[in-house]
């Protein structure tokens, strides 16, 4: 763009191109430089990385579990076997003892000559023969415990033997030999002391098992402290990599997403790895950049028009709050705004169609960029309405006043669209922001404004911002607002004028005049508000309002006071109420009630407003005149009626404007007027009423041209219904007039005919007045 527009372009990043749809095995809609996401070019796996680490460790707890359990069972079952071997030996020895010394007490009694079973001595002495074998097999070879049960066996036997106690001796002894029991006894101590030297062998084997036990349990715990060790190294490994390969990543992702939230869409994460996060990494970038990419281009649609590429409506809202900020250097430059609008730009889409017309929008957004500076900024606010920011180097708004007449003068060279030669003309209004100006939008309405103005003084021109029209403008508008309620609120009153007979003083009917009591501004004239109500379409109601109100009051006068059986009232009807159909129904609704007495009734057209809607307002006075009402054309004089027009409407009565009355009689071109029209009624059996009468000259010119009815204030002024009322019921005729001091007439009637009068007035020289009461609703 040119001509500052590019100041906006280069802010939104200056590209204008759409986002790129990324590449075949991308995801969709994500563009850039970073890892594709199908997995290709992967040099890492966090997935084998992690199972691997997590099998050794699980491995690391299988063979410490196992370990442990063997260990302690090992330790448990060496500890069970010890105490067990060293029980069974135990038990072994005690049953032994036991069975030689019972053996021995029975040898006693066999050596005393005592009498003993002889054969169960044998038996119980082969017995303990086979007890020393069995105990010879309880017993390990090491540290001599097997030998020495085997010699302690030998020395039992040889012990018998010496006594002749042994089985195979037992027959050959008999008597008393009590002599041999010492040396038994010493026999049996030997073979007791010496089966006694076997615990000590066995008490050094329960050590040895015991310190093997003690050996087993610390190889155990050695090699459970390795795999512990082992296994934290393996944690602390895996943590810190897990710090720096996931939870780092991880956090680098959600420190971008919060930047992308915020919206930095610069920013970009670091891809430290080409493994699952790295991808992920890469793709968040892909897609940071597609967003930064999408938000260029939303920006630029946003701020941008379309059409003309031009800067938009949001873009100059945003241009002139920065200029208002607090904080702006160029709050302290003054700036002015151009509002442009294409004049018959419908005319322009009418001929050459709206391709047509947006050509044309194109080709005068080129020319308006032509005529701005580089700091001013071209704007298209829509349609046919552009809108240009202009610097000021002054306070004097002369740069702007420039650009307007560059853009005029840039306008003489017609435009070529679709080879149709087109001459275009431009309405601009200026406005200039002051120091005091806060509101960018303030600026807009200004311009705005001025624009309209421009239309409204002739169009292909600019026009300044005149700050007084501006307020009578809101004020305007502010009425234009009340009056949509005021109806409803009963803030309307009608007032009375009497039309006399000028000759006889009677009053022959009245003109109901509406009066609106504003509630903040007080009474209003029909003058401030009838012309707001017809172009809000208020008029329909209001005109309906007043037209039952008058009716109503005026047949309730008549029915009240014999003297005012043919009393009539006179209502103005807005020619704007003819083309709605259901205000015509309306005012039909009312005319048709009996009440109301449609015959008692005059309506009043203005012919200003009846030549502005000829056709609609004659077929709608026909309409009405067939309700038996009688037709006043108001302001006679001043529309421009032709003649044939007027013959054409069903008119009963003639209003003469009071332009034609008041003034001076000497130096009036009127009084010729006075007597033209009142010829032409007179010929068309027409009634006259002259309106505006406010002097006795006046009134004695009318009554010698030949006017037979009249209102003005000279005769009676505006006034409520109760006044009114009370004027009708003293009779219905007006007080005389004041005599003219001088009236020299010179004046003759041929025919019926009126000829030239001049009329010399009492004060002549006397200025004109104010037409007061005779005022149209």
């Amino acid at each position: 763009m040119t001509s500052g527009n590019h100041v906006y372009a280069d802010r939104v990043g200056g590209t204008e191109h759409g986002v790129d749809g990324g590449a075949p095995g991308t995801m969709p809609g994500l563009v850039g430089t970073g890892i594709r996401v199908d997995g290709q070019g992967r040099t890492w796996s966090l997935r084998r990385e992690w199972s691997r680490g997590f099998t050794v460790i699980m491995l690391l707890l299988l063979v410490s579990a196992t370990a442990t359990i063997v260990g302690v069972q090992g330790v448990v079952g060496e500890m069970q076997r010890t105490a067990g071997q060293l029980h069974i030996q135990s038990e072994a020895i005690t049953a032994l003892r036991t069975d030689m010394h019972d053996h021995e007490q029975l040898g006693h009694l066999l050596l005393s000559g005592a009498p003993v079973d002889r054969s169960a001595f044998v038996r119980q002495q082969q017995e303990i023969s086979r007890r020393f074998d069995q105990v010879a097999t309880v017993f390990p070879t090491g540290y001599g415990m097997r030998a020495i049960i085997i010699k302690t066996g030998q020395s039992w036997e040889n012990g018998l033997r010496a006594a002749g106690l042994w089985g195979d001796q037992l027959p050959a002894l008999h008597g008393n030999h009590t002599v041999g029991n010492p040396a038994f006894d010493t026999s049996n101590e030997n073979t007791s002391e010496l089966l006694g030297t076997v615990e000590a062998p066995s008490h050094r084997a329960m050590d040895q098992g015991l310190a093997h036990e003690v050996y087993l349990a610390r190889i155990l715990i050695i090699a459970l402290a390795g795999l512990f060790a082992l296994a934290a190294a393996v944690t602390v490994y895996f943590r810190r990599r897990m710090a720096k390969d996931l939870m780092l990543p991880v956090a680098s992702m959600h420190e971008g997403v919060l930047k992308l939230q915020a919206g930095d869409f610069n920013h970009r994460i670091e891809v430290a790895r080409q493994d699952e996060l790295g991808e992920l990494a890469g793709a968040f970038n892909d897609m940071a950049g597609a967003l930064h990419e999408s938000h260029l281009m939303l920006t630029i649609r946003a701020t941008h028009d379309g059409l003309t590429g031009l800067a938009n409506r949001s873009a100059l809202t945003e241009r002139l709050t920065a200029s208002l900020g607090l904080v702006c250097e160029r709050r302290a430059r003054q700036e002015s705004l151009l509002f442009i609008d294409i004049d018959d730009f419908k005319d322009v889409n009418d001929s050459v169609g709206h391709e047509g017309g947006d050509a044309l929008l194109v080709q005068l957004a080129t020319r308006l960029k032509d005529c701005v500076r580089a700091e001013d900024l071209v704007v298209r606010l829509g349609g046919d309405e552009f809108a240009i920011v202009v610097t000021e180097d002054d306070d004097s708004g002369s740069v702007a006043i420039e650009v307007a007449q560059r853009i005029r003068d840039a306008m003489r060279a017609p435009f070529v669209v679709s080879g149709n030669r087109l001459d275009v003309t431009l309405s601009i209004g200026v406005a200039q922001r002051r120091p005091a100006t806060e509101d960018a939008n303030e600026l807009v309405r200004q311009a705005d404004f001025a624009m309209y103005m421009a239309k409204a003084g002739g169009k292909a021109r600019h026009q300044l911002f005149d700050a007084p029209m501006h307020e009578r403008m809101l004020a305007r508008s502010a009425l234009k607002a009340d009056l949509a309620g005021a109806v409803a609120a009963g803030q309307f009153r009608v007032e009375y004028q009497p039309v006399v007979d000028l000759r006889t003083r009677e009053i022959l009917g009245v003109e109901a005049l509406v009066r609106w009591q504003h509630p903040t501004l007080g009474r209003l004239a029909p003058a401030s508000f009838i012309a707001l109500a017809e172009e809000s379409g208020d008029i329909d109601a209001i005109g309906c309002w007043v037209l039952e109100t008058a009716t109503r009051q005026v047949a309730a006068w008549r029915q009240s006071m014999d003297h005012c059986a043919n009393l009539w009232v006179a209502v103005n009807i807005s020619a704007f109420q003819f083309p709605n159909p259901q205000s015509l129904a309306a005012i039909q609704s009312i005319l048709s009630d009996p009440a109301a007495q449609a015959d008692k009734v005059v309506l009043e057209v203005t012919e200003t407003a009846l030549a502005a809607h000829v056709d609609c307002g004659i077929a709608s006075l026909h309409t009405l005149k067939a309700f038996g009402v009688r037709i006043a054309i108001d302001d006679f004089g001043t529309g421009y009626s032709s003649l044939s027009t007027l013959a054409s409407m069903p008119v009963d009565i003639l209003k003469i404007d009071r332009s034609f009355v008041s003034g001076q009689a000497s130096a009036m071109p009127s009084v010729p007027m006075l007597e033209g029209i009142l010829g032409l009624a007179d010929k068309l059996s027409i009634t006259v009423i002259a309106e505006g009468i406010e002097q006795p000259e006046q009134l004695e010119l009318l009554r010698a041209l030949g006017c037979g009815m009249g209102q003005g204030h000279l005769l009676a002024r505006p006034a409520p219904a109760p006044v009114l009322a009370a004027l009708l019921a003293s009779g219905g005729l007006l007080p005389p007039e004041p005599t003219p001091a001088r009236v020299d007439q010179r004046w003759s009637r041929d025919g019926g005919t009126h000829s030239r009068m001049t009329a010399t007035w009492a004060r002549a020289g006397r200025a004109s007045f104010s037409t007061g009461g005779d005022e149209s609703p």
